[in-house]
């Protein structure tokens, strides 16, 4: 076998060149690739010791693609604990483990979370990937209630 065929095996074809698997573009992005592969939030609260209480909210369907259910134990004005469970793309859970690391020691009431828009700018979510954002800000709301939040902006 010559030389030129085994290097046109060696490169995946005569005159290209192979894409090694860390050359190649992740679709994801860094963020979300990070934060998707190390889900730390997921899952339930403890239970609440005395002069705790855990918060819950959900929002979204499964059979809509998306589903969210954020728990919060709060103690002494502060988020203590948060966690989430979540039905959704990778997007979608690499952006509520994202906002739990941020709610944890949090004062309420929170105010500081902006909005899905800026999540998706912070975190390099795909603007087509926005309504799944929208259904976690409704869990967020369900579980703080709406005065722990920015209202909503009215039209």
């Amino acid at each position: 076998m010559s030389g030129r065929a085994t290097q046109g095996r060696r490169t995946g074809g005569a005159g290209r060149r192979a894409r090694s698997p860390a050359r190649a573009r992740d679709p994801l992005g860094e963020a979300v690739r990070l934060l998707f592969s190390d889900l730390r939030h997921a899952g339930e609260v403890r239970s609440a010791r005395a002069a705790e209480r855990v918060l819950g909210g959900e929002a979204g369907r499964t059979e809509h693609g998306t589903r969210v259910r954020f728990s919060l134990r709060v103690a002494a004005g502060r988020v203590r604990e948060a966690r989430y469970r979540a039905y959704g793309c990778p997007y979608t859970l690499a952006c509520c483990e994202w906002l739990a690391g941020r709610l944890e020691g949090a004062r309420l009431p929170i105010r500081t979370l902006d909005e899905p828009a800026r999540w998706a700018l912070a975190l390099s979510i795909p603007p087509e990937r926005l309504g799944r954002l929208l259904v976690i800000e409704d869990a967020l709301r369900a579980a703080l209630g709406a005065e722990a939040l920015p209202p909503e902006p009215t039209a």
